[in-house]
């Protein structure tokens, strides 16, 4: 066969089978596709350079390659196109193919922002609201959230309703934060359908509503969140806005438990060490506690330190016990601390140390741990440890006793006897400046006694017992009943310089005995000789910020009548004018005469006592603006200090009453302990 033959053989064959040839190429169509941007890209095409990037970053039909993604958005922000200059910004910020550079970061996301990027004007929001490459400022995250919000970004609208609900950037405002929470939910957001359950659990912005609070958590839980889950555990748990059911609180626990929950883990924990909804089974509440105190439960760690202690489920091991209640403790959970107080006092799993004993009572007792304080109390009184010290024993038990440790109260009324009139009153003082560093830990040792003068206080009233002319009415002001036996609680500026002191109930008229006052907090203990249902204390330590509240009083009643007047409010401040943090802002209307009125919560019980409307004239002065409903209440803490001066008054005080009823019937239950003062 000569060449051209041979030449035109070889070109029939090329021809015939090409068409076989082509249909060998069994490449995955992903990888053609990845070829033919890589040519269309390297051509300067954007569209294929953004997209080319999109699949580098998420490895699809090749491997995953951030570096190369960078490089891809890049090229195409570069040529002015919004995705890409807003995914060159995020992955600044990120660190993701490039190193972590977040001025980069603003300025790409600040080009892609420019026109229009809902996701760069949310990303820009994030920055300014954790202060990444650029200063902190709540009020620029704000308006760059609201501008990807009016986009309808679901995540942006949450977090506008976040900023709302906590007062970041903006006033807090419950009501705006239920209207971005809505928006959102509306889109299907998991987060804020479960911040909205919260609100209603909560009454904040809304009427408080369990059902509705249930409602909005199934939502949240349905699309698998966790805390939701967790919630409605809990709701079935304590049958709130459904019927108590332990197996669907357990069911419910779970869901969130197998998304690792550490909450909802300890919730089982508990709910198979106490057999509640299934039989008691240490070893599975030993497994559960185990599981959440891994992720740093206190509570959980606490728990197992129980069940080594009192071998329950696992062989009993005291220095076990110690471990895992040191583990607790380190993290400040005083329930640990006082038992490791314990451990040491009894010589349990470790060498008897008084010393070391009082050292961990005392971290447990500086956080209100009744049971610590007590503690601390014997020690004083019997000189066991420290050198006795009836002083401070009694101020020790004052404090037990107001948290509720019936031993502290009955041992407090014995050492009384012993004391000197001298003693009692320093006792006094020290037990509110202990109150004040538990209540404001962070202040350790600035006590507001230290920062006033000690004013001396009559224990009587001038002239008592000698006729009054009764025609001279001095001051009009409100008080409340706090014992069934007649105490009755005011401010001191409503008795201050009284010759006599009326109380009236009902149009009858009690002739009242001053008793105790605390100048400095402005509150004022008085008697009458009469028994009357009294108001009882609220359980909590401290009100929440935003929790509602109302008032009962006698205002102007020159002007507004003697009747009693009903204001309704929130706690929207846990510390008053200049951070004086021993008062609420309250936004419950208040005007003159309101003085010593009741701070309730919805089920009745005292939160505080009214002291003050914020002065119109000094703010002005101040800020050249009027304020707008700021008053202000002594917190209950300061309250029961003074109580527990008087042992007749504090051990006689009522139980908090947690029962959920109407709104009216618990004004209706409350009015009538509600008294008009009067002061000649």
């Amino acid at each position: 066969m000569n060449i051209s033959k041979a030449l035109l053989f070889v070109g029939i064959l090329f021809i015939t089978i090409m068409p076989f040839l082509s249909s060998c190429d069994r490449r995955p169509p992903e990888v053609k596709e990845i070829e033919a941007l890589q040519v269309k890209a390297e051509t300067g095409d954007v569209g294929a350079q953004v997209s080319l990037a999109s699949k580098y970053y998420e490895g699809q039909g090749v491997l995953e390659d951030h570096a190369t993604a960078f490089r891809w958005y890049f090229k195409a922000a570069e040529q002015g196109n919004a995705e890409a200059q807003y995914w060159t910004g995020s992955m600044y910020h990120k660190g993701e193919g490039v190193e972590e550079d977040n001025q980069e970061a603003m300025k790409w996301s600040l080009k892609a922002a420019e026109q229009g990027d809902a996701h760069a004007q949310n990303q820009i929001g994030y920055m300014y609201y954790k202060g990444e490459g650029v200063k902190q400022n709540y009020k620029e995250a704000m308006k760059w959230y609201l501008k990807a919000a009016e986009q309808g970004d679901a995540l942006v609208q949450g977090t506008i309703g976040y900023m709302y609900n906590f007062g970041e950037g903006v006033g807090q405002d419950y009501k705006e934060a239920m209207k971005w929470y809505l928006k959102a939910a509306e889109q299907g957001s998991s987060l804020a359908q479960g911040a909205i359950g919260d609100m209603y659990i909560s009454g904040l912005g809304v009427e408080q509503n369990y059902k509705e609070a249930m409602k909005w958590f199934l939502k949240a839980a349905e699309q698998g969140d966790a805390d939701a889950q967790r919630q409605i555990g809990y709701m079935y748990y304590k049958g709130k806005g459904v019927e108590q059911n332990y197996k669907e609180a357990m069911k419910w626990f779970l869901k969130a438990a197998e998304q690792s929950h550490v909450d909802a883990q300890y919730n089982i924990g508990y709910m198979y060490e106490s057999g509640e909804g299934m039989e008691q089974n240490s070893k599975e509440a030993m497994k559960w506690y185990l599981k959440a105190a891994e992720q740093g439960s206190a509570y959980a760690q606490g728990a197992i330190g129980d069940m080594y202690l009192n071998g329950y489920g696992v062989e009993q091991d005291y220095k076990e016990a110690m471990k895992w209640y040191l583990k607790a403790a380190e993290q400040g959970d005083a329930y640990a601390q006082n038992n490791i107080g314990y451990m040491y006092e009894k010589g349990t799993g470790v060498l008897q140390n008084y010393q070391e004993s009082m050292v961990w009572y005392l971290k447990a007792a500086e956080q209100g741990d009744a049971d610590a304080q007590h503690q601390i109390g014997l020690f004083y009184s019997e000189g066991k440890v420290v050198e006795k010290d009836l002083v401070k024993a009694y101020a020790w038990f004052n404090l037990a006793a107001a948290g509720g440790n019936k031993k502290s109260a009955e041992i407090r009324s014995k050492i009384l006897k012993k004391m000197q009139p001298n003693q009692i009153t320093q006792a006094q003082k020290l037990s509110k400046k202990l109150q004040y560093k538990i209540d404001h830990p962070v202040e350790a040792g600035a006590m507001i006694d230290e920062k006033l003068t000690d004013d001396s206080v009559e224990s009587s009233m001038e002239g008592q017992g000698s006729p009054v002319d009764k025609s001279k009415l001095k001051k009009y002001g409100t008080g409340f009943v706090v014992t069934n036996n007649g105490y009755i609680l005011t401010c001191y500026h409503v008795i201050k310089d009284a010759k006599a002191i009326d109380v009236k109930i009902d149009d009858v008229t009690y002739p009242a005995d001053l008793v105790q006052t605390d100048l400095i907090n402005d509150i004022a203990l008085i008697k009458i000789s009469r028994t009357f249902t009294a108001l009882a204390f609220s359980s909590d330590r401290s009100a929440k910020l935003g929790e509602l509240v109302f008032t009962i009083g006698y205002p102007n009643p020159e002007m507004q009548g003697d009747s009693q007047k009903l204001t309704r409010g929130a706690v929207n401040g846990l510390s008053g004018f200049q951070n004086d943090l021993r008062l609420y802002q309250i936004s419950v209307p208040v005007q003159p005469g309101n003085s010593g009125s009741p701070l309730l919560d919805m089920q009745g019980n005292i939160k505080g006592i009214v002291v003050a409307v914020l002065d119109s004239f000094i703010t002005l002065k101040a800020t050249g603006k009027l304020p707008q409903n700021v008053n202000y209440a002594i917190k209950s803490s300061y309250i029961q200090a003074l109580l527990d001066s008087v042992p007749e008054a504090s051990d006689n005080l009522r139980k908090s009453q947690n029962k959920k009823l109407p709104f009216e019937k618990v004004v209706d239950n409350v009015k009538g302990s509600i008294v008009k003062i009067e002061t000649f």
